[in-house]
Parts: structure tokens; sequence; C-alpha cells
């Protein structure tokens, strides 16, 4: 083997066992190969519309700190040679061999911390999809006699353990829990649903998000610009929108990480606002100090409020979808407005002050009657994506998503347990809008369903295996010409 094969095999091991250690201590130990592959596919402006370091931190852990592994081996060799004079082709055999042992060792890392075997059992699954989807194009949507708003909060990375974080019993988000409203205790995490865009994605359309499929031409992933985001999905905002709702996105950060901008303007939301267009409504250059230079959540939720303000007053129906981002892994970004407990105690104090904050903001609503015509849905997108060292010294290992509605009627629901997949039609019976509550939407099934618990326990075990994300026909066809008939 000549010296510069030798060179590249040495190399491609160090990459191959430093990229997955700076993944997860970038990302966090949620990250999955479909988030992974989602994000290479979404295309470099995502990362573009992000923190900019993300770019050198990867250059250096993972391109230029692997150049360490050859330029060892070569001196290993140098030094070999000069010790054992008369036996260099011995020598060279050795460090041949190390080459080839350490590539397996990077591959076998790679493949058992990515969890790649697992993936690509899942990529030649059954098809336990296309049986299990309920189109809601084929069902029918009705008027309430009075059409409520609804506020949908989605607090980045918001689970129950942080309400009793070991050591100590840690409640981090106190605020959060005092709310008066309906908590729901088992919130499981599907597969495809794990990061901030499926979480959305999985709640208001009732099906994961999966980073493979096949357009109508044949190719992967369809074309954004020209088709949209599963243009021939039915989606909560589609179906509120044929009924006269009003519809906002509101985040810190830029709308076009992870593809957010576009899977909005392909669903009939008619104010998308991330950090681009918070700076053209003149929010304060200043004020944008949060993960991926985006605004903070304290001035995020000003802004929602003075929104909800104006469109209460309006008198007309609306549909606002939030998503926060100041406890984002590792450690959480506070506001420079946060006090100093806040600000010092790493992911706990991030949560601390957003719990508090937006407490305060709903709390406000409520004392101002908002609930008469507004119902408010608080929700973690995924869970928190922990390091090892935060797994072992903060969390359980039952771990579940928020999940917290709070309404007038402060309705009951008729079971404990939950995917986001069941949120859509929540919603849909929550606001009046569904003829028929047991009818199964997507993949989920309503919190109003009466469906029997073992009847339930069977459907979760299903949407729960990674068999949901094998290549199926009909999520194929979410990518084709938008088809809504029957709306």
């Amino acid at each position: 083997m000549n010296k510069a094969v030798r060179f590249i095999i040495f190399y491609l091991a160090g990459i191959l066992l430093l990229l997955p250690f700076w993944i997860f201590g970038t990302f966090g130990n949620g990250v999955t190969v479909e988030q992974i592959i989602f994000h290479l596919l979404s295309g470099l402006e995502a990362v573009e519309a992000t923190d900019r370091s993300l770019k050198v931190s990867f250059m250096l852990h993972n391109l230029a700190a692997p150049l360490l592994f050859p330029l060892a081996a070569a001196a290993v060799s140098i030094i070999g040679r000069r010790i054992a004079r008369q036996r260099t082709a011995f020598v060279e055999k050795v460090v041949t061999g190390s080459s080839i042992l350490l590539l397996l060792a990077g591959s076998g890392v790679f493949i058992y911390k990515l969890h790649i075997a697992q993936y690509l059992v899942s990529r030649f699954g059954r098809d336990i999809f296309s049986g299990l989807y309920a189109d809601p194009a084929r069902q029918r949507f009705k008027a309430p006699s009075q059409k409520k708003n609804l506020v949908l909060i989605y607090v980045e990375s918001l689970e129950s353990d942080l309400a009793d974080l070991r050591p100590g019993h840690v409640n981090a988000i106190r605020e959060i829990e005092e709310l008066p409203g309906r908590k729901v205790k088992d919130f499981f995490q599907a597969p495809g649903t794990g990061w901030s865009i499926a979480g959305i994605v999985s709640s208001q359309t009732g099906v994961p998000l999966k980073p493979f499929y096949y357009n109508e031409e044949g190719n992967f992933m369809g074309n954004y610009d020209r088709q949209g985001f599963c243009p021939s999905l039915v989606t909560l905002s589609d179906i509120l929108a044929r009924h006269g709702y009003t519809q906002y996105f509101l985040t810190g950060p830029d709308l076009k990480f992870a593809g957010m901008d576009k899977y909005f303007h392909s669903h009939h939301y008619d104010h998308s606002i991330g950090s681009v267009e918070w700076m053209k409504r003149g929010v304060h250059q200043s004020l944008f100090t949060s993960w991926g230079g985006g605004l903070q959540d304290d001035t995020l939720i000003d802004e929602a409020y003075r929104i909800i303000q104006e469109e209460r007053a309006g008198k007309r129906p609306f549909f606002m979808s939030i998503l926060t981002i100041d406890t984002h892994f590792p450690d959480g970004f506070p506001s420079p407005r946060s006090n100093e407990d806040e600000s010092h105690s790493s992911f706990i104090g991030a949560f601390r002050y957003t719990s508090k904050y937006l407490a305060a903001m709903i709390n406000r609503l409520i004392a101002e009657g908002a609930l008469e015509d507004t119902d408010i849905i608080i929700m973690g997108d995924h869970l928190f994506m922990a390091s090892d060292e935060q797994l072992r010294d903060n969390f359980s290992h039952d771990r579940r998503v928020y999940f917290k509605m709070i309404t007038a009627e402060n309705r009951m629901p008729n079971r404990d347990r939950m995917t986001h997949f069941d949120i859509a039609p929540t919603i849909l019976d929550l606001l009046g809008m569904r003829k028929n509550n047991e009818e199964h939407f997507g993949l989920g099934i309503s919190l109003f369903s009466k469906i029997p618990a073992e009847a339930y326990g069977r459907h979760l075990q299903q949407v729960m295996s990674d068999e949901i994300l094998s290549p199926s026909i009909v999520y194929d066809r979410f990518w084709n010409t938008r088809q809504h008939a029957g709306l």
C-alpha cells in the first residue's frame, strides 16, 4: 500500500471516529439519522440561516482534527524505521495494518453511535404506514357556532422531566406547571418527530417527517420552490384556512432553517415571521442574541402578545403557532434580561426564564378574558437533546414530551397517552370542527376519542415502531401535485 492511500485511510478513520462525537456534542444525543439526512438534503442555506460558527466548528473538529491521525501515523513510521533499521518492511506492514484496523474501528463507532444498522433495517421494513394512514381529504369538517382562536406554543425541548430534575428535584418549569389546564401525562416521542420541524409537521399533519421519499418525477425530495413542502398532504392549517382563519407562525431564528419557511408557505399560513421578518418589522438589532442569531424568547413572546391583542380586537378567528428557542441544547441561550441565576445555571436557568416569561404572558391573557374566545396549548416540540452527562445527572430513564391544554371549558381528555400524531385531530375536536371524534386523522387519534385503552395501546405500539418510517407509497404521494378534494 502506498503512502498516499495509507494517508487517506487514516484520515477517513479519523473522520469516522470524531464525527459522531461532534454531532452529539453539538446537537445532543437525540439526533437521529433521519434528522441528519433531512438537514443535509434541505440544503446549505439551512446552515447559513443559523449559527455560522457551526461551519467553523465542523471544519475544525471533523476536517482539520482528523489530520492528526495520518500525521501521527507518519511520525510513528519515521521513528519506527529509524529504530528498526533492518526491519523497515515490517514497520510499514504494522503501520498499514494499523490503518486498516483503525478504519474498521472508526466505521464500527460511526455505525454504532448513529444507529445506522437500525436505520437501514427501517429502510427495508414493512410498509405499515399505508395501512394506518387515514386521509383527512376524505373527511368532512364543519364550522362551529363559535370559531375560537387557537394559540399553539411549541417550547423548544420542553419535557415533563424538567419539573423534577436530578439532583434535588429541581423544577425548572414551575410557572408553566402552575398554569391552569389539562396536562397529558404520557406524551411519547414517536419516530420521525424528534426535532423541531419534525415535531411541528407531525403535530399539524398526523404523520412523521421522513428525509426520503419520491416525488412524482422519481426524485428524492421534491423541488421545494416549485412543488412546495408536502403539497398534497392535508394539514391542520389547510383545514383552518378553509374556515376563514388568519394564520401565523412566529419564531426567533431564520425561517430558512430546516425548510420551515417552505412548509408554512405551502400550507396556508398568512404570516410566517422569523429573524429577517422581525427586522423588517422594526425589532432592534440588539435583541437578536439567541440561537442562530435569532430573537430571544422574551422579545418573541412580547411580539406574540401584541399580535394576539390585535387579532382578538379584529374579531376574526386566528391560529397562531409559536416556536421558542432559548432552551435549545446544550446549555440554552439565556436572555440578557434574565437574572444571574437564570443566566449562569446551564439549560436549567434558560428553562426557568422562558417558563416564567411565557406563563406571565398567558396569565395576562387569562386575566383579560382571552379564554372566552381563545384556546391555548403549550407543548414541547421534542425531548431535550441531552448530552450523556446531562442524561446521567438530570433526567430519568422514562422521559415524556410536555403537553397542556388551557381552555375555558377545561375539557377532560379521555386518555392520558398520546404522540405528536394525535395533536391535529385533538385541536380540531377542541375547536368543534370535526363531525366524528372517532375518525383517525393521519396516524392520529384525538384525545377526545372514546377508543378503548387496549385498542389505543395496539395503535401506539405500531406508530412507535421504526417501521413507521419504512418506504411507503402513500407517503410518497404527499410530494405530488396538490389535491385537497373533500375538505
